[in-house]
C-alpha cells in the first residue's frame, strides 16, 4: 500500500513537472522570418528540388518493380524456347544493372547532401 501511494505520488509530481515545463518547449521556436512568403528563395528552391528527387526515386523503384515483373512474365510465358528465355534473362540483367545505377546516383545526391550539411 505505502509502494502504491509512492509510485501515486512519483507520477502525479512527474506529470505535474511535464505540464509546467511543456509550455516551454513549445513557445521555444525562432522568431518568423521576415519574409512575406515565409522561406527564403534560396531554402525553398532547394526544397523544390528535394522534392522532385523523392518524386523521381519514387517513379524509379515504381519503373524497377514493373520491369522484373514483366522479366519474370516473360520468363513464365517463354515455355522453354532459348531465343525467349535469353531475351528475359537481359531484362533481368538490365534491370539489376539500372537498380544498380538509381542506387548509385542517389548514394552521390545523399553524400553530397550530408557533406554540405543539408
Amino acid at each position: 500500500m505505502v509502494l502504491f501511494k509512492t509510485i501515486k505520488k512519483s507520477a502525479l509530481l512527474s506529470m505535474l513537472v511535464v505540464l509546467l515545463i511543456a509550455p516551454f518547449v513549445a513557445l521555444a521556436q525562432p522568431p518568423p522570418h521576415p519574409n512575406p512568403i515565409g522561406i527564403a528563395p534560396d531554402v525553398l528552391v532547394f526544397n523544390i528540388f528535394i522534392l522532385v528527387l523523392d518524386i523521381l526515386w519514387m517513379v524509379s523503384i515504381l519503373f524497377v518493380v514493373v520491369m522484373f515483373t514483366l522479366a519474370g512474365f516473360q520468363y513464365l510465358t517463354a515455355k522453354g524456347d532459348p531465343g525467349k528465355v535469353s531475351e528475359a534473362h537481359k531484362a533481368v540483367i538490365w534491370g539489376t544493372v539500372g537498380v544498380a545505377v538509381v542506387v548509385l546516383a542517389w548514394s552521390i545526391i545523399t553524400i553530397i547532401r550530408v557533406q554540405f550539411g543539408t
